[in-house]
């Protein structure tokens, strides 16, 4: 039976733009709900600046009351070398970079431009080799920038293989506010899959009307085979005008089953974390009664 992998970003990437501040237990218990489900590769949590993304203030004791399993990879979104300190102490064996290609975002949310931050993550790149630990990367507003507007593939390619060269074992291609179509959804992860020599390639599709399942299908057709998902379809950049949630973990891994493929995951167990992640947000239930 043909598989996919599914990396789970609900712990971070979900709950990091919540206004009111998520309980460290409920954290921990969702994270151990996704462990349950069957998934393998989970983003717990983020290393960065409280004062940035207060939600994750809590990161060390997070990733310390997680109940870890044998052959589940827990990481951590770092920005930085600090980041990458913080994560190094708390002895995790994997850690996430990110950076746009757009110019505009990438000062808004790192506060460097693109160049900088392509310095910034080489350097992480080099101190977490030199720590044992694995480096996998994100780049965001590949699809298009809610401040910019549409962007050139050859961005996103062009950031994709300088990553490669620092030793990002995968690199993750984010559609930051849903601006992605199945036509792009095809043909820019094609194009870089193809470019690339060693780093493993992802897609990380956002919320649009649906359209982020129609995304990750024409990534699949595309030869794509590692998909990031966040239960409950929580989530979005807290410095992105107009960002919707993840598409949800629960409704990709549903999609697949329904076509014969495999992705590890209990369906019931990841509807019922799916759930639980819901009842950890304030933000959702607001959208969902501004569109009533």
């Amino acid at each position: 039976m043909e598989a996919v992998e599914i990396f789970e970003v609900g712990p971070r990437d979900g709950l990091q733009p919540e206004p009111e501040f998520v309980e460290t237990a409920k954290k921990i218990g969702l994270i151990n709900r996704l462990t349950e489900a069957g998934c393998r590769r989970i983003e717990v949590t983020s290393f960065v600046n409280p004062k940035w993304v207060p939600q994750m203030r809590d990161a060390a004791e997070v990733f310390a009351g997680i109940t870890k399993k044998a052959g589940v990879v827990y990481s951590a979104l770092i920005p930085n070398l600090k980041g990458l300190e913080r994560a190094l102490e708390c002895r995790l064996e994997e850690v996430v970079t990110i950076m746009s290609t757009s110019e505009s975002h990438n000062k808004k949310n790192l506060n460097t431009t693109v160049t900088d931050q392509l310095k910034i993550i080489e350097e992480i790149n080099h101190a977490a080799k030199q720590a044992g630990v694995r480096v996998r990367s994100y780049i965001a507003t590949v699809f298009g920038c809610p401040i910019e507007g549409p962007m050139e593939s050859q961005k996103a390619l062009d950031i994709a293989l300088a990553l490669e060269s620092f030793g990002s074992y995968e690199i993750s291609l984010g559609d930051t506010t849903g601006m992605a179509g199945p036509d792009s959804a095809y043909h820019i992860p094609k194009m870089i899959q193809r470019a690339l020599k060693k780093a493993r390639l992802a897609v990380h599709y956002h919320k649009y009307f649906g359209l982020e399942l129609a995304n990750n299908l024409a990534s699949f057709n595309a030869g794509i085979r590692i998909f990031d998902g966040a239960a409950g379809g929580l989530g979005g950049c807290p410095y992105a005008p107009g960002a919707k949630g993840n598409c949800a973990t629960e409704v990709l891994t549903e999609m697949f089953r329904r076509m014969g493929i495999e992705t590890g995951i209990d369906q019931k167990k990841i509807e019922e974390a799916g759930a639980y992640a819901q009842t950890l947000s304030t933000l959702l239930h607001q959208k969902e009664a501004c569109s009533c």
